[in-house]
Formats: C-alpha cells, structure tokens, sequence
C-alpha cells in the first residue's frame, strides 16, 4: 500500500510534523481517524462507480450454511499501529473477495475448459489518487494549527 503524507511534504513539514506528532499525540490520533474516513469515504465512492453494486460472494461455512459478504459494505479503518516513527491508519476492505475486485482474477471452466480474465477494478488506487489532494490541504491546515504552539515549548 502506497502512502503519501511523509512522500508528498517538504523535509521541513516532515519534521515539524514528526514534532507534533511527539508533543500532541491525542490531537494527531483524531487527524489520522478523520483522514482515514476521508479515504474510506473515497474508496466507497470509487467502488459505488466502478464496481457493480450488491456483488455478493457466497461460500459454506463450517456447519453447511451459506454465508454471504457484500464488497460494498465491508469497507473498514484498522487499528492505529506505529511504524518506525509514524503513527498509522489503515483503510482495507474485509469483504473474502475484495483482493479480486482490487486486482483481478482468472476465470476457469468447470470442466477444465478455456478460461477468461476479469480485470482489476483497482478502486483504492482510484481513492488514493482522488483523496490525495484534500489529504494534502488537510495536512496544511494541521501543521499551521499546532506550529505556534511548538514553538511556544
């Protein structure tokens, strides 16, 4: 997965943001929760137009039953995890199928047959890109707030 806060700022944003990220990190938790909604809200969107709505892959489950997962309502925020020195959030899709809807898939024959491809919708690659630019303004808007008040310290 591709990132683009620490890629897209100057090396003086990135430390200032590094800086606040140490001396407000409850403030920093509540930027990344409501980007990362941001970003969902784009990868559902993304999905909305690219991906046929009420796509719904069946399996059985362990007792027999048929289960079912819809891609549409399986978009979710992860846990938030520290890499190195960055706080992180992650924006992933839970449906079984999801990796198929992202990337593509091939499709076989019952009988062993010729075989087709269903090409990758790539919806989160669509999400990044259209969220890339408000994420940027948002980040701006962050490090303006909390710079007077790392300079005050």
């Amino acid at each position: 997965m591709t990132g683009f806060l620490f890629n897209e700022l100057s090396e003086f944003k990135q430390d200032l943001m590094r800086e606040i990220q140490t001396l407000f990190p409850k403030e920093t938790d509540k930027f990344l929760k409501e980007e990362a909604n941001g970003l969902k809200k784009a990868a559902q969107k993304a999905a909305n137009k690219n991906v046929k709505n009420g796509e719904v892959h069946f399996r059985i489950d362990k007792k027999g039953r048929e289960k079912s997962t819809n891609y549409h309502k399986n978009f979710k925020i992860g846990k938030k995890y520290v890499r190195g020195d960055s706080r992180c959030l992650r924006v992933f899709n839970s449906a079984r199928h999801a990796h198929l809807i992202e990337y593509g898939h091939a499709i076989y024959n019952k009988h062993g047959g010729p075989f087709s491809f269903t090409l990758g919708k790539y919806v989160f690659k669509e999400a990044e890109l259209e969220f890339e630019t408000q994420f940027k303004d948002d980040a701006e808007k962050f490090l303006f707030t909390y710079f007077d008040k790392t300079t005050e310290r």
